[in-house]
């Protein structure tokens, strides 16, 4: 009997469904549309639409942004904060420094914070930064205060955060195993069990991010498990974490500040894999959906990452691919602004989406534009699936757009193209400019559903030389999630000088992290193997604030990783110093492989009905409609280069090969589209 492997992913605006046989080695894939008010309803709706009974998956793997949006929409739990007393308002005090954009904006304000001040008790207790016990915690006023908070103040979580934790965790951990033994309930976590590093603002923040949508990510991964076991799985469930691994549901569930990017990171993961069977060492990748488009970095087949991340205003300290989130996607809304034409960031998101659904949508978006200039094929929406009437594109065109600005449809559709084209470009210019590279050296990887469509256009935006399409691109996230390993990843502070004196102690902390973190992995996922691990040190000068990752290898000497930590300083900011480094933190990744799809010989199941056809498109250098082909992607042959401008579309995405540019596939389905050399003279 066959055995299969099921990845799934939450968009903005569609839910993505991506079934492997392990035997066949052959991809289907689908996709439904997401439901806002309850998203465990679409995703079994899709399940439930598998033509495969769901006793025949082995694993099922999850993508997620659940907790995110909890955080951005303010749909989280209210949450109380325990900590040391006298220092009660370090979350509320937070940093002085703002976002460059809001630096010198006079009206600025700050965002509501997620705990009030009334919500937050201190208590007795303190250990020092070297982990010594300076006053023993004082284990009734902890339960008092959780009592006040709990029952009088109506608290559903609970943030512990003491002074120092990094240092020494036995505070917290006496704490935490006080609230669970009374409030079995509520859910608790502690800044030092999650995050083990200085800087108690920075921890206290992880804390209550991650206290804050416990309760809604537990409820959803019980919701989803019932509703999974009730139709037949019996398998293993997996989610996504920030940084590219699997988690099973119950790790997830435990410490769900770890998945806030779980669906972007399962496109990332497949950008990676992809990477390194086309042989890209630079490669930018854009997952483009129906709301927004995350951007990532790969050099050298290493996806840039960070340790430190921002959602909304607040510091999450936990490894997580360096996405760069943009406003640009297919349900981006249109608008007059003072007579000039904006586009984004807001969305139409699913309900009621584009107006060209059908749906009750009247704003003009970056779909409707499309559907009408041409750049989307309306007959095999969704794999015909989903019906679009261009009329009702145009309608809403013409009202939000081409009246008020007095300009015919065509030219309100196209500008509306090329003002997210144009936002969207200099925001990955920034990204990559802030780090000294340049987007011309970079190889262009387009995915998600809106990914091919401005694929062709952010090409000749940003001067690049070659766009990558790959196999599946409207649901790639998920199938991405299929190439990942089952992953953990802890930290720790070390605070020590790279000197002959103190190596040895920063390698017996890294050796003790490893072995306590391998531990904790098998007996957390009851998996059978020894897994792999890689360590990296966080290192500054001293005087510094910022740190840089530094690979920690396993026969490195104090002067082998401070000039390593020296040459990437000189890399990244064009400048080295004679000074002093130090090792900040240490963070060991541990990982244990699992079978996953080969994409590099993964047959794919495609609509084999869909057929060449006579297409009109219009034609942004001459201003007109011109006659040309749509050719679905089962039709292009290997050995042949196709000429734009026409249109390829599968069952999840359309392609504008736009005038100057030519396209050519290979053997594994992957689309590669090239400017000519005369289009790149005349940038």
């Amino acid at each position: 009997m066959d055995r299969f492997k099921l990845a799934i992913d939450i968009g903005g605006t569609f839910v993505d469904l991506v079934v492997y046989n392990q035997e066949t080695k052959i991809l289907r894939h689908f996709k439904v549309p997401t439901t806002p008010t309850n998203p465990a309803q679409a995703v079994l709706a899709g399940v439930g639409s598998l033509e495969t009974p769901l006793s025949e998956f082995d694993d099922f793997m999850h993508g997620t942004t659940l907790g995110l949006n909890a955080i951005l929409e303010r749909k989280g739990a209210k949450v109380g904060i325990i900590t040391n007393k006298g220092f009660e308002d370090i979350f509320l005090i937070a940093r002085g420094s703002l976002n460059f954009a809001d630096m010198y904006r006079f009206d600025f304000e700050q965002p509501p914070t997620l705990v009030r001040r009334r919500n937050i008790r201190g208590v007795n207790g303190r250990i020092n930064f070297l982990g010594q016990e300076i006053y023993p915690l004082d284990e009734k006023e902890v339960l008092t205060a959780a009592d006040d908070l709990i029952n009088n103040d109506g608290c559903e979580a609970i943030a512990v955060n003491f002074l120092h934790s990094y240092a020494n965790t036995r505070h917290e951990e006496i704490a935490v195993d006080l609230l669970k033994d009374k409030y079995p309930g509520i859910a608790i976590s502690a800044g030092g069990l999650l995050a083990n590093e200085y800087r108690e603002y920075e921890r206290t923040s992880t804390t209550v991010l991650d206290a804050y949508i416990k309760p809604v990510l537990k409820d959803y991964l019980q919701q989803l498990q019932s509703g999974m076991q009730d139709r037949g799985f019996d398998g293993k469930y997996y989610v996504m974490n920030s940084a590219g691994g699997a988690l099973t549901f119950e790790m997830a569930a435990a410490k769900p500040i770890s998945t806030i990017f779980s669906g972007p990171a399962g496109g990332v993961s497949g950008a990676l894999d992809l990477a390194k069977i086309m042989n890209k060492k630079k490669l930018l990748s854009i997952d483009v959906g129906g709301t927004s488009l995350d951007a990532n970095l790969i050099l050298d087949f290493d996806p840039v990452d960070v340790f430190e991340a921002y959602v909304d205003q607040f510091p999450v300290l936990q490894p997580i691919f360096d996405l760069r989130t943009l406003g640009a996607g297919g349900g981006s809304i249109a608008k007059i602004d003072n007579k000039l034409l904006s586009v984004g960031p807001e969305s139409a998101g699913a309900e009621p989406g584009p107006a060209c659904y059908g749906r009750g949508g009247t704003d003009a978006t970056l779909t409707d534009s499309a559907l009408y200039l041409g750049y989307i094929t309306a007959s095999n929406f969704m794999g015909g699936q989903m019906e679009v009437a261009g009329s009702l594109a145009k309608q809403a065109i013409d009202t939000k757009i081409a009246y008020p600005l007095k300009i015919d449809t065509a030219e309100a559709a196209i500008s509306i193209i090329r003002v997210l084209i144009s936002k969207t470009a200099s925001s990955i210019k920034e990204m990559m400019l802030e780090r000294g590279l340049d987007p011309r050296d970079f190889t262009l990887l387009a995915f998600g559903g809106c990914g091919p469509l401005i694929g062709p256009m952010l090409l000749d935006e940003l001067e690049m030389a070659e766009l990558v399409i790959p196999p599946l691109p409207s649901v790639f996230s998920a199938l991405g999630m299929m190439t990942s390993d089952l992953s953990f990843t802890q930290s720790a502070s070390v605070l020590q000088k790279i000197d002959a004196q103190s190596f040895q102690e920063i390698r017996d902390k890294a050796n003790v992290l490893e072995a306590q973190s391998s531990k904790e992995l098998l007996e957390k996922t009851k998996e059978i193997g020894r897994p792999s691990s890689s360590i990296t040190a966080r290192v500054r000068f001293i005087g510094q604030e910022h740190t840089l990752s530094v690979p920690f290898l396993k026969n490195d000497s104090n002067s082998s990783l401070y000039e390593r930590f020296a040459e990437l300083h000189r890399s990244r900011f064009g400048h080295s110093f004679q000074l002093d480094a130090e090792v900040v933190s240490l963070i060991v990744k541990l990982t244990l492989e699992k079978e996953k799809p080969d994409l590099a010989h993964a047959c794919i199941s495609l609509d084999k009905k869909a057929s060449v056809e006579c297409h009109t498109m219009f034609d942004e250098e001459k201003a007109i409609f011109v006659e040309t082909k749509k050719l679905p992607t089962h039709h292009l042959l290997v050995d042949k280069s196709y000429a734009g401008p026409c249109l390829i579309y599968d069952e999840g995405s359309s392609m504008p090969v736009l005038k100057g540019q030519t396209l050519s596939v290979d053997k594994r389905g992957i689309i590669t589209l090239r400017r000519s050399e005369e289009k790149n003279g005349k940038d």
